[in-house]
């Protein structure tokens, strides 16, 4: 199929070499402008758009798949472009949008003439044009280029090792971007799968425009996110500590969009994940944990809000979506979770219900002492136990002098 050049997209070209090598869009190797304003000799086609115009034009007809192999073309790419700037000629290499088959191409040219790593190739390429970003499949190949010694063919040990393995590597990338789902299009999306091959963690980040990356244990995230996301990791192991840290991941988030930035977040556990998800959409829509699970359903219709999420929601908002430790309503989910004793008075003599009284609030106390130690509240939370202790013991002591009245 060609493309016309009255298409709404325009010429769009960048120089990689001075006065060598250019990289870009379909429309600008079809317009006979930019060709001029670069004196463009040779073209070298990445897709099947623009048929050959001539000897100096070669074209390579794949597709921007993963699955597709540019591999093989490579040599002849490279030789096409040695022979024309070898003859003083400029070369306009170019694919539909001019970000992932044209720069492979160009990748691979700079690799073979200047020894250049994968990495460092693109990265090369992206300082001319920032927008460049071969596919996961592509970089693949480059790296199979440089082990065959820029010579790839059906027979090499390397390219036959690398299309053995083509397929199934490619289907597990693929596999973790369907995993990533959009909760709020073009601002937040969650997962509970991630690469850890760094050449997949920056192609699937790059793919979503991923600018802010938060992470939640359990995870298995590698130390290869690349140094223009900003990563955020919350290590916590308990339900308890996911409900205090929700305060500090939603201001991450919030953070993040409010500087037009877009965020992933993830966890293994896709519940802890939808939790923190869902604490974001009740503080910054200020709807109830209800709507916010219905949000999330919306995306996910396979999921089922668990208690810990259900639970978690909840004391999110009575905290008024700042959890602390010593927040009344935490000390009260606490004091609940630990189950304090209820004053049951005797029905008999005033002694045996001071006796009671005594016996009870020794109880409370040691209960009070429990929470204190297993949660870490603080003194203030500690004197709330106390006083209602002492609350308890009043109430008992009001009742005894009745009875002996």
């Amino acid at each position: 199929m060609t493309l016309s050049f009255s298409s709404s997209f325009s010429p769009s070209a960048d120089e990689v070499l001075k006065d060598q090598i250019y990289i870009g869009n379909l429309w600008a190797a079809q317009s006979d402008e930019t060709k001029q304003q670069y004196r463009i000799t040779h073209i070298v086609s990445v897709c099947p758009e623009f048929p050959s115009t001539g000897v100096n034009h070669l074209v390579i007809p794949v597709d921007d798949s993963e699955y597709d192999d540019l591999l093989i073309h490579l040599p002849d790419a490279c030789r096409f472009i040695e022979d024309a700037l070898s003859d003083g000629g400029r070369v306009l290499i170019h694919c539909v949008m001019g970000i992932s088959r044209s720069a492979t191409v160009v990748a691979a040219y700079l690799m073979k003439t200047r020894s250049l790593s994968t990495a460092a190739a693109i990265s090369f390429i992206k300082d001319c044009r920032p927008q460049v970003q071969p596919n996961y499949g592509f970089v693949k190949q480059l790296d199979t280029f440089l082990e065959s010694g820029y010579a790839p063919c059906a027979t090499h040990p390397a390219y036959i090792s690398w299309k053995k393995k083509q397929k199934r590597d490619v289907t597990a990338f693929l596999n973790h971007l369907i995993d990533c789902v959009d909760i709020v299009p073009d601002t937040l999306i969650l997962s509970s799968e991630f690469p850890s091959e760094p050449d997949q963690v920056e192609l699937l980040l790059f793919d979503f425009g991923i600018t802010h990356f938060l992470s939640l244990a359990p995870t298995e995230v590698s130390s290869s996110i690349p140094p223009n996301v900003v990563h955020h990791h919350l290590d916590i192991d308990t339900p308890d500590e996911l409900i205090l840290a929700l305060g500090s991941a939603c201001d991450f988030i919030r953070d993040a969009v409010t500087g037009g930035g877009k965020v992933l977040v993830h966890s293994l556990l896709e519940a802890r994940a939808c939790t923190v998800v869902g604490a974001y959409l009740m503080a910054s829509r200020h709807i109830s944990s209800e709507a916010a699970a219905g949000v999330i359903q919306d995306a996910l219709p396979l999921f089922e809000p668990t208690l810990n999420f259900t639970r978690a929601l909840s004391m999110f908002a009575a905290c008024k979506f700042n959890p602390t430790v010593d927040h009344p309503a935490m000390v009260a989910h606490k004091v609940a979770a630990v189950g304090l004793p209820t004053f049951q008075p005797p029905a008999d003599s005033g002694t045996n219900l001071q006796a009671a009284v005594v016996q009870n609030a020794e109880v409370l106390t040691r209960t009070a002492a429990a929470i204190m130690s297993e949660t870490g509240i603080d003194m203030s939370a500690f004197g709330d136990a106390l006083a209602a202790i002492q609350q308890k013991a009043s109430l008992a002591h009001s009742t005894s002098a009745a009875v002996v009245g």
